[in-house]
């Protein structure tokens, strides 16, 4: 293993649940039930019921039924840790220490070890400054775990309760191991498989289907199929989850910085290593493209990686005041967030809420989009694996009545949305009505991008599809005003036409498709409605905007993207958000022009141009009133960049430092070193 050295070592971590690894796991307080040595050979030493044996890795991962395996390097010098592998090497085949007894004899009385036994004797010649460890073989309320007391029965052995010993978990916390990298041997199992969709919610770790008369169908775009029909949450079911996780926030706000952070580490780790499984249910869920969605999943091992190194972003200032007195700032988390996601980029969504949210030791109640409610369910599954506490992430499912029990409750201490203007109109309201708490609003947008006459015609033309054409135009920053020079209209609209004409709209679980389905049947019809309304008014198709009939999938949301012509301001498709690949194309004669007409809408959420003259482009960019500016791009997107909009787009921000202000609150301590005077 090119990652690794011998010597190093190989912690797992408990994925499927055994008696025998829930027993490990229980009697050690945590998830990490094995490890194992790294040979000379590439191989891995380790001790199972089966003796000590020497494995290739993937073998090790394949019969312990782990997904997740932590590579970790020891701190010393080559020449102790070649010894320590040697060490190990020599005692495979012996017997497995099955009563786990400090003088390495078994039950039989041979010699013999168990896991993290043959690693501490690997090391006895070296001062790993192991933390001590008693064995324990008892629940929190001091009775014996009933395993262990069957266990032990059968032996004829007495549970050598408190006796001198490792575990997996206490090895861990060796301050001379340093984590090399984690990865999922295998996918998630069962629970990413078809076995997801029989479960809706996601609560203090581990999936949920509750009891309830209020259902909805989970439907695949792309065929039309019911693909299984959830129970949504009650009023009394969200109460009882925003519970939980005010009672787990408790522990995780308590947490160093470093501990979420490793949490939030492993957590991308995962994503990648499991990135096109994850793109698939994206595909299902939501009907765009697998390359798209897959890119999606990318970005949110990104957004992960980035939120575990930010903590530099949560530090407090030092004021000092006149004489001695002094004042100093902390952050604090918020306690628990409700975050409301969209339908359009589900698992993004999610994780542009959940990760800095967590990183600010916030616990977080999620509600998905009812149109697209798997992804959510995913990322729980993947942040358990990473080693987050129960109840910090939890998914309830449902429409606006669970949206509204989990605003209005009390112990809710900030809500995050992402949707229409409309509904976050209402979700401002009830944030205000009942109690008073801050919300962050990612609404929608009217974009423009302007094509000036020096542009470079290709490059505009990459830069109106990607403003328009990206999940089938159901992107909320998407610039459906496309407003072109004049001069440059005729050779910009017949290059943009052929490439257009060139998208291919079909499955999107095909490489080559890169049109999918819309999200729904009412969606489609909706876009439908503006191109229908925009011909009424006297607007002319250039191409597209009919349904598609795709072979095998005749039954999903097909929509050819649309080009309209002869546009004019009092249409409605210049005014609204369409939320669709309809792209307008607008004339116009001079720089004021275009940016009198890229500036008319109250939803500031973003605006692009193409030029070549960078004079022009700090200028223009000054000039647009939109939250994100693109200079010979668009659409782009970064976790290190914040992203909201102005004016009815919303406030606050999502992705970079500044979000960490929106999920902590802000707390001054006044310092007086000496006696206080009295001024009365």
């Amino acid at each position: 293993m090119e990652f690794a050295e011998p010597g190093d070592l190989v912690f797992f971590e408990k994925r499927v649940s055994k008696e025998f690894v829930d027993a490990v796991a229980a009697s050690g307080n945590s998830n990490l039930v094995h490890v194992g040595i790294i040979s000379s050979r590439g191989t891995l030493v380790h001790a199972t019921p089966d003796g000590v044996l020497e494995q290739k890795l993937e073998e090790t991962a394949e019969e312990t039924e782990n997904a997740v395996l932590e590579v970790v390097r020891v701190d010393l010098d080559r020449k102790e840790k070649m010894l320590a592998e040697e060490i190990a090497r020599s005692k495979v085949g012996l017997p497995y220490n099955d009563v786990f007894s400090a003088n390495c004899k078994n039950s039989k009385n041979e010699e013999a070890y168990y896991c993290s036994q043959i690693v501490t004797e690997a090391y006895q010649h070296a001062d790993m400054r192991w933390p001590s460890h008693q064995l324990n073989f008892q629940n929190e309320d001091g009775s014996f775990i009933e395993y262990w007391v069957q266990y032990y029965k059968e032996r004829g052995v007495q549970i050598p309760q408190g006796d001198p010993g490792s575990h997996p978990a206490q090895l861990r916390k060796s301050p001379l191991l340093q984590s090399v990298m984690t990865f999922a041997k295998k996918p998630f199992g069962a629970f990413l498989g078809d076995g997801i969709l029989e479960f809706g919610h996601w609560v203090n770790g581990k999936p949920s289907n509750f009891a309830s008369s209020h259902t909805f169908p989970v439907i695949e775009p792309r065929s039309g199929k019911t693909l299984a029909t959830w129970n949504a949450a009650t009023p009394e079911q969200v109460k009882n989850v925003v519970d939980i996780a005010k009672k787990a926030q408790t522990g995780w706000g308590k947490t160093t910085w470093l501990e979420r952070s490793e949490v939030l580490r492993k957590t991308a780790e995962l994503l990648r290593s499991n990135c096109e499984e994850i793109a698939k249910w994206e595909c299902l869920d939501n009907g765009k493209p697998i390359y798209e969605a897959r890119a999606d999943v990318l970005s949110c091992v990104d957004t992960f990686i980035f939120y575990s190194g930010v903590a530099h972003g949560l530090l407090g200032h030092h004021i000092p005041l006149d004489g001695p007195r002094f004042a100093y700032t902390k952050r604090l988390p918020m306690g628990v967030v409700a975050c409301i996601g969209a339908w359009n980029y589900p698992i993004q969504t999610c994780t542009w809420k959940t990760a800095p949210a967590l990183a600010c030791g916030n616990a977080v109640v999620y509600k998905p989009s009812p149109l697209c409610p798997v992804s959510a369910l995913i990322l729980g599954q993947i942040l358990k694996s990473a080693g987050l506490p129960d109840g910090v992430f939890s998914v309830v499912q449902g429409d606006a009545d669970v949206a509204r029990a989990l605003i209005e409750n009390e112990n809710v201490s900030k809500v995050s949305f992402t949707g229409s203007i409309p509904t976050g109109k209402k979700i401002m309201q009830a944030c205000a009505g009942r109690n008073i708490k801050p919300v962050t609003m990612e609404l929608g947008g009217k974009s423009s991008l302007i094509i000036f006459e020096d542009a470079d015609i290709d490059s505009a033309v990459a830069c109106a599809m990607m403003a328009n054409f990206f999940s089938q135009g159901q992107v909320c920053s998407n610039a459906s005003k496309v407003l072109v020079h004049k001069s440059v209209l005729e050779e910009f609209s017949k290059r943009l036409l052929e490439k257009t004409k060139n998208l291919k709209v079909g499955d999107p679980m095909d490489e080559s498709t890169r049109v999918g389905a819309h999200v729904s049947a009412a969606h489609r019809d909706k876009v439908e409605s503006y191109i229908q309304g925009a011909i009424s008014q006297k607007a002319r198709v250039l191409y597209g905007g009919e349904r598609v009939k795709v072979p095998g999938l005749e039954d999903g949301f097909y929509l050819s993207p649309c080009i309209l012509t002869d546009i004019r301001k009092d249409m409605t498709v210049y005014n609204e958000e369409i939320f669709g690949s309809v792209l307008l194309l607008i004339p116009f004669e001079t720089e004021e022009e275009a940016l009198e007409m890229a500036n008319d809408t109250k939803m500031g959420l973003a605006a692009g141009f193409v030029t070549r003259d960078l004079s022009r482009a700090h200028r223009v960019a000054d000039c647009l009133h939109a939250g994100n500016v693109y200079v010979n791009t668009f659409n782009d997107v970064s976790s290190l960049v914040p992203f909201g909009g102005f004016g009815e787009s919303g406030f606050g921000r999502e992705n970079g430092l500044a979000v960490l202000e929106h999920y902590t609150q802000l707390k001054s301590v006044f310092v007086n070193p000496s006696t206080c005077e009295n001024p009365f």
